[in-house]
């Protein structure tokens, strides 16, 4: 009697299953769809459940749709979640805020403590929402607060200086400030009944992939920026984000557009710089969530097994005739769009155990 096995090779660790009784233990895959190409990332859902939780329902919502990324730092990050453009492609476009969840517990101190490396997924935290206007910097929270409550303003920014610098912008009319209390002196900023915190609990909508170790700055700075996955694949398409300069040139510029745009990507640059051009230059970001990586079934209709569904990412099939090996490729496959069969043309054996690979391009960030 023939027997066959099937399994998954995932992230550095291998499971070997009989049919599929047993599903691979890997994190959720979410897809980040950009006119430069798309980017695959793994969530880590077992290690931080609370933040993974949070992103996904931005997705789910369809939240993340039309979304732009607004900021690119070059060789330190790209930031999106803050603003998406609404009636997009037509002549009523305009950016408006995503609209919030409740606000995220910290995760960076629970569970594995993952640095904010090349390839991370963070959560950004309250600090860059804007409405583009005039923004008033001021270096004493105190001073700005008693010139300008009560009056009619745009956007308020206050920095405190212990122990780190902290900002947060809020767009207002009438603002009312409270000194927070704690070491870290997190200001408050209600408006309306409606409290605006920069604290280490204030993640929501906001999400950092960082382009370099950010290590240094964004663990130890008000309490960690929780990591919560980290690019899969494509790494190459991935590194074309950080080809964003800002210098005046035809394509791929940062350009200051004021408040939370002041360090706007944009695909193309004209001078001088239109409205529709600038909608058009966008760098829009997509969200969208993978199917779970399913394992290969054997294929009753010939040696070999079958594929199921949709796999963007590169993979390859394996087999081998003994558990420790050797592996040999039957396939490999720079992704598929649909179900694809595998054939075995030495399938007839007494034992053929298969094992599905994908190759992740970054190991976990210790």
């Amino acid at each position: 009697m023939t027997k066959r096995m099937t399994g998954g090779l995932l992230g550095g660790w291998m499971l070997l299953l009989i049919a599929t009784q047993v599903a691979l233990q890997a994190g959720t895959l979410v897809q980040f769809r950009t006119a430069l190409g798309d980017v695959v990332v793994e969530l880590f859902d077992q290690e931080k459940p609370l933040t993974t939780a949070n992103f996904l329902k931005y997705i789910r919502s369809g939240r993340y749709t039309n979304m732009i990324a607004h900021r690119i730092v070059p060789n330190f990050v790209v930031q999106g979640g803050g603003f998406r453009v609404a009636h997009r492609g037509t002549v009523s476009n305009s950016v408006e805020s995503v609209s919030e969840f409740a606000n995220v517990s910290n995760e960076f101190e629970i569970g594995p403590r993952y640095r904010n490396l090349y390839g991370t997924l963070s959560m950004a935290k309250k600090g860059a929402s804007t409405n583009a206007l005039a923004t008033v910097r001021q270096t004493n929270a105190a001073v700005a607060f008693t010139r300008f409550a009560g009056l009619k303003t745009n956007v308020i920014v206050y920095t405190n200086a212990f122990p780190e610098i902290s900002t947060f912008e809020v767009y207002t009319e009438r603002i009312v400030a409270t000194n927070g209390s704690g070491a870290t002196q997190i200001w408050i900023v209600s408006k309306d009944g409606v409290v605006y915190s920069g604290g280490p609990h204030s993640a929501s909508s906001q999400w950092f992939l960082s382009f370099g170790d950010n290590s240094g700055n964004l663990d130890n700075q008000n309490g960690g920026f929780t990591v919560f996955g980290r690019v899969v694949s494509d790494t190459n398409v991935f590194n074309r984000l950080n080809t964003f300069q800002p210098v005046r040139r035809a394509t791929n510029v940062v350009y200051p557009a004021g408040g939370a745009f002041n360090e706007l990507p944009l695909l193309n640059y004209f001078e001088p710089l239109s409205l529709a051009q600038l909608y058009a230059g966008l760098l829009y970001v997509d969200i969208t969530e993978l199917p779970p990586l399913a394992l290969p079934i054997p294929d009753p209709r010939l040696p070999g097994v079958q594929l199921s569904g949709a796999l963007p990412m590169a993979h390859t099939v394996e087999v081998s005739s003994a558990l420790q090996g050797p592996w040999l490729t039957l396939t490999n496959l720079a992704g598929r769009a649909s179900s694809a069969p595998v054939p075995d043309p030495d399938g007839t054996g007494p034992l053929r155990l298969y094992r599905l690979k994908v190759p992740f391009s970054l190991p976990r960030p210790q």
